[in-house]
């Protein structure tokens, strides 16, 4: 309400003008000079005299007692370039925040805190977010205006951002005590407190009956014809269709199997999927996962890869399995650093245009393909028209056509002539800088799929990216967030840093069986428990409380674009008990799951990524121990069988030979028989007698529906 009251002086800000602004400077470069992301190295010669978040900005801002400009935004961000364009190189907006303000510029990916702190303040203010940020400061960080993107100049009864930046300044010059009184019933209320938390958890019978309900209720918001739930703009949510598949494993719900399936069909055949080159946009702005906001990020190919693998192994269908093959693929063609880790995203414009770098016309198509009846079939199977379906003419290539079998297999000539056709062509530029937690997520999912693929090659990638973490990520001890050109930048990583590559970890001890990685991911549970952990709350907060700069710790265990970081530090200390038999690990897992119970039962979509491995700690899983005979590729047969349509979802862990010494009970007395190898089933200390044909381990489970008994 105050805000509204103090910003209530628009009209009279357009007819503000001070004589007094100076000329913006004629520095060719800013205080973003010495940085590493691109994002900000964007804006080093802008006329704006940015500046990284740290001391120096926020000293001056202190001495000088001027409010704080802070932009929050990212690479692949459209409006944020478009804001940058139009505002940020306006020589007459530049010399007023020059004169006025001193401003800062944030990558949200290098410090997602701050992030999510200031982004609640601007929904809190206008009940929307979105990026750019644009939010107001008091010199000591409390926020007391903001929004999104502005316009330049006043249009459509919309105040400009220059018309803004006047009525911020007349406010904090003339009614600083209502600017004063606004900042600190806003900081008041982003001041996160902890609910007391519940201490049940559900039996394994009540668990899945809930779950039948929960994924009934989930259903109302099911779209039949194209998948995904709820109106646009439609985000792949893929921890929402893991869960749904697990759910329809262990509960029965089988319309949570199917609603999951379908979503990912839908999404595989339509344009948010790049048909070329593999890998998925961020999301659709339609109801149809046609048209796409084409960045593309490395997260999203991280959260999907798995849930196509699981919709692979429930399924059987190819078409599962070939997106998440391609989508491994395109991570290792177009998004992999020299030194093997992942760069961070690729913008959605090109040449200036949003999506030109993916759409295309029938001319286009002949150009490439040379030949008018080859041209004619690509523009049937991809849905290229004259019309064209996205803007300008040109068409968002999709697969809903019905080809047969020997058409799809004339397609995929053809896809491979397009894609070598599209290099020829000026690319969206690309976010090179590395993060820790994103990559963690990537390599979970390329350990995952080389398993469950029988593809090592995407193992060892995992791996690779892995080292490249331990060797250039963690210092002394302690781990950074961000590093691009050669060094780490100095921000320290946040919990979804520690939870995604703890997973990460975890996921490559499963497919190689060497210890090294458990013993890292123990080590980053170890951190999360030291660093993040709330004892009261049975939560973890989101950054470790170190940084005196950041108003509020912030602590958010519901999913977003990302699954949540507190559920994944969960499921991790969950997995870290199974493997180890440890108890350590077990109670903090065990309180965290039942903290987050009660929330989940209200809301299952924002809490997927917790549901999903919330049986590991209600009944021991069945753990699948696989110990070859000395060479890896004697795994093969193992690793496919286990991975096959109707094997149960077991934990799985493959071994390439026994050690002379084992300090694992996982691993105690477990070697390859009859120079064979061998698979040892147990749930708990309960064992099957080992097995070493994986075809009369397949044949037992052929035909059967499936019965996971974990929670993975």
């Amino acid at each position: 309400m105050l805000l509204n009251g103090l910003l209530a002086v628009t009209p009279i800000l357009a007819a503000v003008q001070d004589p007094t602004v100076s000329e913006p400077t004629a520095s060719p470069t800013n205080h973003l000079a010495g940085e590493t992301s691109p994002y900000l190295l964007a804006h080093v010669h802008n006329p704006v005299d940015w500046y990284p978040w740290g001391k120096e900005a926020l000293e001056r801002a202190r001495l000088e007692d001027k409010p704080i400009f802070l932009s929050i935004g990212y690479s692949a961000c459209h409006w944020c370039h478009v804001m940058e364009r139009e505002s940020f190189e306006d020589p007459e907006i530049a010399a007023f925040l020059n004169e006025w303000f001193i401003s800062i510029k944030v990558d949200r990916e290098e410090r997602p805190d701050l992030d999510e702190l200031y982004m609640n303040a601007v929904q809190r203010l206008t009940g929307s977010g979105g990026w750019p940020i644009t939010v107001f400061l008091t010199p000591d960080l409390r926020p007391f205006y903001g929004g999104t993107y502005f316009p330049p100049r006043g249009r459509a009864g919309r105040p400009g951002f220059l018309e803004l930046l006047h009525g911020i300044r007349q406010a904090w010059t003339e009614r600083r005590e209502e600017v004063e009184k606004a900042a600190a019933g806003l900081s008041e209320a982003l001041a996160v407190e902890l609910p007391i938390p519940a201490t049940d958890l559900p039996s394994p019978e009540e668990f899945q009956r809930a779950e039948r309900d929960l994924v009934a209720a989930l259903a109302s918001r099911f779209n039949e014809r194209d998948g995904g739930f709820g109106p646009p703009p439609l985000f792949p949510r893929a921890d929402d269709l893991r869960w749904l598949l697990a759910a329809a494993d262990r509960s029965g719900a089988g319309e949570g199997r199917r609603m999951a399936l379908h979503t990912l069909r839908r999404m595989a055949l339509g344009g948010i999927h790049d048909q070329l080159g593999g890998g998925f946009a961020r999301y659709s702005v339609d109801g149809r996962w046609l048209v796409p906001h084409f960045e593309k990020m490395l997260y999203d190919q991280g959260d999907l890869i798995p849930a196509y693998l699981a919709a692979w192994r429930r399924s059987g269908e190819p078409l599962f399995a070939e997106v998440a093959r391609r989508t491994c693929d395109y991570l290792l063609r177009e998004m992999r650093d020299p030194g093997g880790a992942f760069w961070s995203s690729t913008d959605a414009d090109s040449e200036g245009e949003e999506g030109r770098f993916f759409t295309w016309t029938p001319a286009e198509l002949l150009a490439a393909l040379g030949n008018e009846q080859e041209a004619a079939f690509a523009a049937r199977a991809y849905g290229v028209t004259e019309d064209g379906n996205f803007e300008h003419g040109r068409s968002i290539l999709t697969r809903w056509a019905d080809l047969t079998q020997e058409e799809e297999e004339r397609l995929e000539g053809i896809r491979r002539r397009l894609y070598r056709a599209r290099l020829d062509r000026v690319p969206p530029a690309t976010d090179d800088k590395i993060l820790t937690g994103w990559n963690g997520l990537v390599i979970g999912a390329l350990a995952e799929a080389g398993r469950v693929l029988d593809e090592p090659r995407y193992t060892a990638a995992a791996a690779e990216a892995a080292e490249f973490l331990l060797r250039e990520l963690r210092r002394d001890g302690r781990w950074l967030r961000s590093w691009r050109d050669g060094r780490a930048a100095p921000h320290r990583a946040v919990l979804e840093d520690h939870a995604w590559l703890c997973r990460g970890f975890l996921q490559l001890f499963q497919s190689t069986g060497e210890e090294r990685w458990l013993t890292e991911a123990a080590d980053l549970g170890e951190r999360m428990l030291a660093r993040f952990w709330n004892e009261d709350a049975a939560v973890f907060w989101n950054s470790d409380g170190d940084d005196p700069t950041v108003l509020h710790r912030q602590a958010s265990p519901w999913d977003g674009a990302t699954p949540s970081p507190n559920a994944v530090a969960l499921e991790c200390l969950a997995l870290l008990h199974v493997f180890t038999r440890d108890p350590r690990w077990a109670e903090p897992a065990r309180r965290g799951f039942a903290a987050i119970w009660p929330l989940a039962l209200r809301s299952p979509s924002a809490f997927a990524a917790t549901l999903r491995p919330l049986p590991l700690v209600l009944e021991e899983p069945s753990v699948a121990v696989v110990v070859g005979a000395g060479d890896a590729s004697g795994l093969s047969a193992w690793r496919r069988a286990l991975a096959a349509p109707g094997v149960p979802d077991f934990l799985t862990v493959f071994r390439a030979t026994a050690a002379a010494e084992d300090s694992l009970e996982l691993f105690a007395g477990r070697a390859a028989r009859e120079g064979r190898p061998t698979l040892y089933l147990c749930r708990g200390t309960a064992c099957e007698a080992p097995a070493t044909d994986p075809a009369v381990f397949l044949a037992r489970w052929k035909g059967t529906p499936k019965d996971v008994e974990s929670g993975q």
